[in-house]
């Protein structure tokens, strides 16, 4: 009977485990707090503060299916915003679909620059990002000065609560939405997956690399972009360092999600629960008085556990490949 439920297609499942954890998470913090926590409003402020790294989490979702990772996505956010910021200051521009696109726009040619760099320059993705994030970063505060943008048109800065989940949850709805159907129903999101789950078999089989790589990363700084203009919104003030070093709280959502670091594998629903399994970890603890930097233990923590897993199955199926047997999935 346990042997039929571990190999059922649901119970066997990652997401499943995950789902487990996050309803004990949820038990908990409800009786720590007395009820509190699990309050309809506490539950709905919790999902709408993290919808914008939600957003962003399934940018990162497919940069590391492909096998990369990108570490700018928090300076492609709050570059995006701040451009955004600056011209309904400054230009008269007075609607959302404007606004949106406009800071996709500047997303997506961020993720092009990285993605032409990981390309071309053939070293880890990680230490490419990690440049091109300090060099953005430089470039921002030179020309900003540090200077923050608050007092936006009416038609951005009006809110009701209709409103705030409107923009909150819509655009986290229709991230994972279309990042759903782009990995499970395209070309291109099958050929994510190929990449990140053998580079070299995906060029003998005539995959377009440069192609895959243009749109994982234009992606990413799409979903980067979109973040922020969710969180734009929602703190109404856009400063040049307010996202900086928020990164590892994306990629802790994919990696709670059963994201494989090493690539090819991972789910938009698995991510969707690690959103909340962060975000609940974190509203929770904060609710109880714990201080935050167990929030930052917790997440370097899974971080660090996910590299060794990934490792030790890797060595594991290079070990069974020597063997002729069946790899891992």
């Amino acid at each position: 009977m346990l042997s039929k439920l571990k190999n059922s297609k649901i119970t066997g499942t990652h997401e499943f485990y995950m789902v487990i954890a996050l309803a004990a998470l949820a038990v908990f913090f409800g009786i720590g707090t007395k009820g509190l926590f699990l309050s309809g409003s506490n539950l709905l402020n919790m999902v709408i503060s993290y919808s914008y790294l939600g957003i962003m989490a399934m940018g990162m979702l497919v940069v590391i299916i492909s096998g990369g990772i990108d570490m700018t996505i928090m300076l492609s956010a709050t570059i995006s915003q701040y451009v955004m910021a600056l011209f309904m200051l400054n230009s008269g521009m007075a609607n959302w679909a404007t606004a949106i696109l406009l800071s996709l726009a500047v997303g997506i040619v961020l993720g092009l620059l990285n993605a032409v760099l990981v390309h071309y320059l053939k070293a880890p993705t990680l230490i490419i990002t990690i440049a091109t994030m300090s060099v953005y970063f430089g470039l921002l505060m030179y020309f900003t000065k540090g200077v923050r943008l608050f007092s936006f048109p009416e038609w951005f800065s009006g809110k009701s609560d209709g409103k705030t989940f409107a923009v909150a949850i819509g655009l986290l709805a229709a991230a994972v939405i279309v990042t759903f159907v782009i990995m499970k129903f395209t070309k291109m999101g099958r050929k994510v997956y190929a990449i990140g789950g053998n580079l070299e078999g995906a060029k003998r089989v005539g995959i377009n690399i440069l192609l895959v790589h243009l749109f994982v990363y234009g992606f990413v700084g799409a979903m980067g972009a979109l973040g922020g203009v969710v969180h734009l919104y929602l703190v109404q003030q856009a400063a040049p360092n307010a996202l900086y070093g928020g990164e590892m709280d994306v990629i802790a959502m994919a990696v709670l999600g059963g994201v494989n670091l090493a690539g090819g594998k991972g789910t938009v629903g698995g991510t969707i629960i690690g959103m909340l399994l962060v975000a609940t970890l974190s509203n929770g603890l904060l609710l109880l008085g714990v201080s935050s930097y167990w929030q930052d233990f917790f997440i370097g923590a899974v971080i660090l556990v996910s590299f060794c897993f990934s490792g030790w199955r890797a060595i594991k199926n290079r070990e069974k490949e020597s063997k002729g047997g069946k790899l891992d999935d």
